[in-house]
């Protein structure tokens, strides 16, 4: 059972994603044993105007009279709630992102007394997900109450206690929309070990393993006529049609079995609400499909045109797969791999006794699919067939097929002790030593042998400024005196903002070509497929943040 003495929870409201650009906007603490609240608004400093209004209901009017937090307060919060005693909870890691900026920044010390726990990390999911794993979701499922559309910190706080409780130390593995407590029973397919971000934070055993890729051959189809759809959908029918082509032993039931008495290993949450429209499909023994409702005939009518196309011009393709890939053997469609020493199953798209190939219609490098070809291979020959599609400008569709090596692995652990040694002596301060250190993209952790002070740097800042912020703090900026904008500017840099914002959250797929405010409507268009759209209302995109002509899959 969880003790609610042992955990403080922390959530904190903010004026945009970046704990260097934007404003913490609010602190907000709750102890569930005795339930003890706090909660402070905090002045804008960086900004002028509060542009996070219709998340969290802060308006400029409510920071107008606020003071900073400041040492004694903080002391004071440490005592009163125990924050060096206790676990504090997050969910998310903006939150101890933000408030070890804001101390930082108010050269407040003692962020190196509180230990935080993201329980976000116990829930694995897929990092393709639809973005609808929100923790508003995941509390209606459990059937908390009070959950509010305008998000305030301390009932955030309440919400991800009684959420928490009801994971009660359980790790939750979503799969699909199917919300599960997951279990050692459970056999992971290996396809989840990497695109399921959080299993790093649950398995430590993963096979020290490095492929290196060579291309062998390559076909080319061009045609004006053929369009990519949807990834997944353009990627099934591709796949679905070179099986048909190759005669394959379809191993899918037997698999789909197993995989079904293996999903209910798991105990069933509940069902989150999908964001996407699923397209049911019958796959045809032609390498065609046929929609199942009616709604769907169009979608699948082009992509059969398409797949006609395609058709017409891979023999040469599969005669190269059937001869020299397989060497004329009975190839397998879908065959199940089942490594029991570590618990992990795999399947394989084309497959024979000494050989596999998989298929990929995305992501060309392989470190994201490594442990799904290590485990269906199981010792066995390794390739790849990839497909690769031109622009709109000029239509067409590649294959290429590369042939998988395992290749020496590293061993980065003592690779980075080296580097680290060298990252320390770059640093040039006799005073300071570095803790942790996993490479120059990510952030170090440090210590100062005069104060004992440990912080976090990134690599560039602590090169730039090679001191320790306690002992030698940065000297403070003369205030600027204070720009008046226009409302032509201020209605520019709030597009500038909110451009950002939509690009971080749609992976740079979605451009905002006019923005007004969060209640009205936007004109965005998707750098995927070209289309154009104004009827989303910006707040609204920004929750929702998919393109509604690519959102459909089979």
């Amino acid at each position: 059972m969880i003790n609610p003495k042992e955990y403080v929870v922390l959530d904190v409201e903010t004026n945009g994603l970046s704990s260097i650009r934007d404003d913490l906007l609010s602190i907000s603490i709750y102890k569930p044993d005795d339930k003890k609240t706090y909660d402070r608004y905090l002045p804008l400093e960086l900004s002028d105007w509060v542009e996070t209004t219709w998340i969290n209901g802060i308006t400029e009017e409510m920071l107008e009279d606020k003071e900073p937090l400041t040492q004694e307060e903080f002391d004071n919060l440490i005592i009163d709630f125990e924050l060096d005693k206790r676990t504090i909870l997050t969910y998310g890691n903006i939150d101890e992102k933000f408030i070890k900026k804001y101390l930082l920044r108010k050269k407040i010390k003692g962020f190196e007394r509180l230990k935080f726990y993201n329980f976000k990390h116990d829930i694995i999911a897929s990092s393709f997900s639809q973005g609808n794993i929100t923790k508003d979701n995941l509390c209606a499922i459990y059937g908390i109450e009070n959950i509010s559309e305008v998000h305030t910190g301390l009932n955030d706080c309440v919400l991800e206690w009684e959420l928490f409780q009801k994971m009660n130390g359980n790790k939750l593995i979503v799969i699909g929309d199917s919300v599960n407590e997951f279990n050692s029973e459970y056999i992971i397919p290996a396809s989840y070990l990497q695109n399921y971000t959080n299993f790093k934070y649950c398995i430590n055993n993963f096979p020290k393993i490095d492929y290196e890729m060579n291309c062998i051959k390559s076909f080319h189809i061009e045609s004006k006529e053929l369009k990519k759809f949807d990834t997944n959908i353009s990627g099934m029918t591709i796949e679905h049609l070179i099986n048909t082509m190759l005669d394959v032993k379809d191993m899918n039931e037997e698999t789909m079995l197993f995989q079904m008495l293996n999903r209910k290993k798991l105990k069933k949450i509940g069902v989150l609400p999908s964001r996407i429209h699923q397209i049911d499909a019958i796959f045809n023994k032609d390498g065609t499909i046929t929609a199942v409702n009616k709604e769907d005939k169009k979608r699948v009518d082009d992509i059969n045109k398409v797949t006609l196309i395609i058709k017409k011009e891979i023999t040469p393709l599969i005669e190269y797969i059937k001869k020299t890939i397989f060497k004329n053997k009975v190839i397998m469609s879908q065959e199940l791999v089942v490594n029991k020493d570590d618990n992990v199953m795999a399947k394989c798209d084309l497959s024979t006794d000494d050989t596999i190939l998989e298929i990929k219609s995305f992501n060309n490098n392989i470190d994201k699919f490594k442990y799904q070809l290590y485990y269906e291979s199981n010792g066995r020959n390794i390739y790849i067939l990839q497909t690769f599609w031109f622009s709109n400008l000029k239509k067409g569709l590649d294959f290429k097929i590369f042939k998988v090596k395992p290749k020496e692995y590293v061993e980065r652990e003592s690779n980075l002790e080296e580097r680290r040694k060298a990252f320390e002596k770059k640093i040039n301060n006799k005073n300071i030593k570095v803790l942790e250190y996993n490479g120059y993209r990510q952030d170090v952790k440090l210590t100062c042998t005069e104060c004992d002070n440990v912080w976090t740097s990134s690599y560039d800042s602590i090169l730039k400024y090679n001191q320790c912020p306690i002992c030698n703090p940065k000297p403070i900026k003369e205030k600027k005196e204070k720009i008046v904008m226009s409302e032509e500017e201020k209605i520019a840099k709030r597009l500038s903002n909110y451009q950002y914002k939509v690009a971080l959250k749609s992976n740079s797929t979605i451009q905002i070509l006019s923005y007004t405010s969060a209640k009205e409507k936007v004109t965005a268009k998707c750098l995927i497929c070209g289309h154009e759209w104004t009827n989303a209302r910006a707040d609204h995109l920004l929750e929702r943040c998919h393109c509604p002509m690519c959102k459909s899959r089979v």
